[in-house]
Formats: C-alpha cells, structure tokens, sequence
C-alpha cells in the first residue's frame, strides 16, 4: 500500500517511519493505518457557537478565530442566535453566519429545532475541514448536523463547564453517545477531563488545552474601558461573574459583611443575571446598600477589574474560570473558592491566590481580609503558560488531526 502526502500527492511507501515528502510536511505511515486517518492541513474551519452574547467561551472562540486567520487559514463563525454584544468583536476577514435572528429566539429545544436544518445546511454549503464547537447544548447540535451532513468533517467539540451543568440523566446520556462520534473533544481544564473520561468516553480523544489570555490586549481594554459611574476615588472589591446560582454571590455578600474590608473598601459587582433582584434583597438585609454597587454586564468591564484591589470568586463550580486569569494579567490580586473545576489548577495549588472552600463566607472574609495585606507574586509563569498563540497553536494542531496536547 502507498500513502500520500495531501500537500504535494507524493506518493510515500508504506513503511514503519515518519516520513518527510518534498514539501516537507510529515506523514505518518504505519501498516494498517487508512489513509483518512493520516492528519491534513484544516484550510477551512468553521466554529460554532449558541450566541455573541457576553460569556468567557464566546470570547475565547472569537479570539482563536482571530488567530486561525493569523495562521492563513479561513474561518468562519456560525452563531445559533444572531446579534450580541460580542458582535463587534468578530475579527475582520472571518465571515459571520447567524441562523436565528436575535429579536425574540426560540429557547431550548425549540432553538435546537429551528437551527439544526439551517446548521445542516450551512456546513453543506461551506464545506469546511474541519468544525470546533462550543458549549455543551450547541455541541450536541453540532454533532447530529456534522453528521447528517454528509460532508467529511473533523469535528472537535470544547467542553469548558463541569458535569454539575449537565445534572438531568438525558443529557449526559447524549453526551455519553453523541461525543464519543467526535473525532477530539477539548477539555478546558484536567478536572472537566476526568468528567468527561467519568461519561465513559474515549480516552484517547480527550484533549486539556487551556483558555488564551492576551495579557497585552487585557491592559489596552483596561485603560479604554468605562469608570464606574460613581464613588471613583473610593478603593473597591470586584466581582466579574453572571449573577447566577452558580457564581453564589449570596455567599459572597456574606463574606464581606463580616470581613474587616467592610470599612475601608466598597464591593462591586459586574454582570447581570436571573439573582438580581434576590441579592438586591440581601444587600438590604445586611446592611450593605451603601457599600455594594451593582453595575450590569459590562461590555469592557476591564478598566473596573484593573482598579479594583482585590477580585474575587465565590462560584460553586466552575470549568476554567478565565476572569481570574485576567485579573492576575492586570495586576489583581484574587482569592477564589477551591471548587470543580480550574481555580485550584490556575492557582497552582494556591500559589497565585488564596483558595477557600466552598460556601464557607467566614473562611473566604478571612482571606479577603489576608490577601489584601499580603497578596501573591510572581505570577508570569502561570501567564506564560497561556500565551494566545500557543494556545492556539495547539486547537490547530488537534484540528489538522494530530495532537493538541498531552491526551488527558
């Protein structure tokens, strides 16, 4: 049998090598290895996302698109739900496709209904080499319009939340089913890693590649972002988070309410979410109407997060958080909650920033208070480690077939 090279179809020997053809390009050929699985240059990739709506996964899709046209590749990105905040943001040269128009969307299901044929149909039409998807729901999708498309596709799917996201039976059951037909799933941290080897799936297609962080852009968005709007001069603590269940601001409040920072720092909060009116009433409750300011979601909340003293995250589960990753890039000391999954891995155990268990407001006033007086150094080796262009280096390794990273 012969291989061949799909740069320059030079025909190569089978053989038991690595072999190199004219163009200099690397060919794998071992005996019994069919010539589909032999990896090729991803010319055209399309990357999937449910919106352009303010989240960290939007931010980092549309940051690699900007990278993989950096590399001379074309990109695509195809949004289930059209509009955003993020919008502005797609980079020029990558073409935008919005199936759903963002006036009144469908949810749920009924969105997946309505996008799956336009999705079918789009990556009939682009015929791209190979798909990244995003966000457990919209990856599902992703798989079933792959598929039925009938296009020879890779198809990598990025998982970032842990499996406290998915908590219904049905749900994992189609991750357990329609992942494992995925040619390589990135796992944004090694905890949503051993999740996912929990769902039984392939091993081997679990790849631990983590989120970019731009420390030069972070620090030009910090000096162009908006002030807050009032208490300037005041010294603060801030909070980047979707006020949600998950991020547990109540616990938070608490924490502040007891701490000593009380006095002599304000606590912002930027995000908006379905807890609002719910932590409005705690705030009340604990007295803290003068010392807590709510600013909504913030489409460069940069400026804020660079000015604040100290940023901290309360969350009961994560899947790598990236907000802590930006503020050690401005300069912001953090203290975070030990939860599943990535805060204790960004840390280093607790080296970069205080860890604190879970739900326990006493112990997390307490690190506040000792952050503040002494906070963490050193944190460049973690920074380096997250580098854009390595980060992205290794989604186009994994998306021209071979290996992104160490598989996890």
């Amino acid at each position: 049998m012969w291989r061949v090279c799909t740069r320059c179809c030079v025909n190569t020997a089978q053989d038991t090598r690595i072999t190199p053809s004219p163009c200099g390009w690397l060919i794998p050929i071992c005996a019994g290895v069919p010539v589909d699985h032999v990896a090729a240059r991803a010319d055209r990739i399309v990357l999937v996302l449910p919106s352009l709506e303010r989240g960290g996964g939007e931010r980092v899709l549309l940051q690699l698109a900007g990278l993989f046209l950096t590399a001379g590749r074309e990109v695509h990105v195809v949004t289930l739900i059209g509009g955003g905040a993020l919008r502005s943001l797609v980079p020029a040269g990558v073409t935008l496709h919005e199936l759903i128009d963002g006036g009144d969307p469908p949810k749920g299901l009924a969105l997946a209904w309505k996008a799956y044929p336009r999705l079918i149909s789009l990556v009939r039409k682009t015929k791209p080499h190979a798909v990244l998807s995003t966000m457990t729901g919209t990856n599902l999708l992703a798989v079933l319009a792959c598929k039925r498309a009938r296009v020879r596709i890779r198809l990598v799917l990025r998982e970032a939340a842990s499996l406290v996201n998915a908590k219904g039976f049905l749900k994992r059951q189609a991750m357990r089913w329609l992942y494992g037909l995925a040619d390589g799933i990135v796992a944004v941290s090694a905890g949503v890693a051993q999740d996912l080897r929990k769902l039984g799936l392939p091993h081997d297609r679990i790849h631990v590649i983590r989120n970019p962080v731009d420390v030069e852009r972070l620090r030009y968005l910090a000096e162009v972002g908006p002030s807050l709007s009032r208490h300037v001069d005041e010294s603060y603590v801030a909070t980047l988070g979707r006020l949600a269940e998950q991020k547990d601001h109540a616990t938070l409040l608490h924490a502040y309410a007891a701490s000593a920072l009380r006095a002599s720092h304000r606590l912002v909060i930027v995000g908006e979410g379905e807890e609002h009116e719910k932590l409005l009433w705690l705030v009340k409750e604990l007295g803290l109407t003068d010392r807590v300011e709510f600013t909504g979601a913030m489409d460069n909340p940069y400026h804020v997060l660079a000015n604040a003293k100290l940023h901290v995250l309360s969350s009961r589960w994560e899947g790598y958080p990236n907000v802590l990753l930006e503020a050690l890039a401005l300069g912001v000391p953090v203290v975070s909650t030990d939860c599943p999954h990535g805060p204790r891995e960004i840390l280093d155990d607790g080296r970069y920033g205080r860890l604190v268990p879970v739900a326990d407001c006493a112990i997390l006033a307490r690190a506040m208070d000792a952050e503040l007086k002494q906070p963490a150094s050193g944190v460049d080796a973690v920074l380096a480690t997250h580098r854009p262009q390595v980060v992205a280096s290794r989604y186009l390794a994994l998306l021209d077939g071979g290996v992104g990273e160490e598989q996890s």
